[in-house]
């Protein structure tokens, strides 16, 4: 069975990955390996027009024809693993997309992932775990931030000049693997962080301070924010739902897992076992 890690979808397809490789993955989650050059792979990223992927030993490759054939992206002369790749939101217009790796920082390219540079401006820590984007600000609201978020092994940042720079959120403390911005986010300015033994916390002044929330499990494994508002999630024992991030519920039947991600108009959970999807009414679809 193929542990799965990371998951995205676009106009390229909707992809799987994690130690044991590549993988498409069909209607039903059945999952087709993609052959792909990183020897250790970490994670995914579908555009419109090609599909990324993160990993070691040549941090970001970019295959234009769904994964036939592969191009490496030039790095900035770094050589940390790509541990996360985060497609702005708006990247069809912006070409911006962010890597997040080991221990070199984060990177930033501003032509859809053919090359990359170095934005560590403002981080502590160099040891990059999570990446993710808030939604595009309206077409009539001044001025139209890309607000980006990034989670480090001692702290969460924002940067809302699309990752030229970062600044360490108030009040966040800990080592955040993972991170989901509100799909109504320009309402309610609601972000949350999970970590690794801190629990999860919680924004909603778009991100600058955070606290802790209690009653929630110590261990954040995965996050996801849902298309119609909501939020899921998975610690180290099962998922749990939850429809403004502050007031959460057991998921009854649904094991823990390592990733969710909402796409093709389900939500899905990669583990240790595979990739399953998600019935948010408590048992596995």
């Amino acid at each position: 069975m193929s542990i799965i890690l990371s998951l995205s979808e676009a106009h390229a397809g909707f992809f799987a990955a994690g130690p044991q490789g590549m993988f498409s993955v069909g209607a039903e989650g059945d999952l087709t390996e993609v052959i792909q050059p990183e020897s250790h792979l970490y994670a995914t990223d579908s555009l419109d027009d090609r599909v990324l992927v993160g990993g070691a030993p040549h941090g970001v490759a970019f295959s234009r024809d769904g994964g036939q054939t592969w191009q490496a992206a030039w790095m900035d002369f770094v050589d940390s693993p790509v541990v996360a790749i985060a497609a702005a939101p708006d990247v069809a217009d912006s070409h911006i997309v962010l890597a997040g790796t080991e221990d070199k920082g984060i990177l930033r390219s501003a032509n859809r992932g053919e090359g990359f540079y170095v934005c560590n401006y403002g981080l502590r820590s160099l040891a990059v775990l999570h990446i993710c984007w808030a939604p595009p600000w309206p077409r009539d609201a001044w001025p139209r931030w890309r607000l980006a978020f990034a989670g480090t092994d001692e702290g969460f940042y924002r940067s809302p000049a699309a990752g030229r720079g970062w600044k360490r959120c108030e009040g966040a403390e800990g080592a955040f693997q993972v991170a989901a911005v509100d799909s109504r986010f320009h309402t309610t300015h609601i972000v949350l962080a999970g970590t690794e033994t801190d629990g999860l916390w919680f924004s909603d002044d778009q991100g600058r301070r955070f606290r802790r929330l209690d009653n929630t499990p110590e261990q954040i494994n995965a996050l996801t924010a849902l298309a119609g508002g909501g939020f899921v999630m998975s610690d180290a024992e099962t998922l749990w739902h939850s429809p403004d991030g502050l007031n959460w519920t057991p998921l009854q039947g649904e094991d823990p897992c390592l990733v969710l991600q909402e796409a093709v108009g389900k939500v899905w959970a990669g583990s240790q076992d595979g990739l399953r999807k998600v019935n948010l009414n408590g048992t596995s679809a």
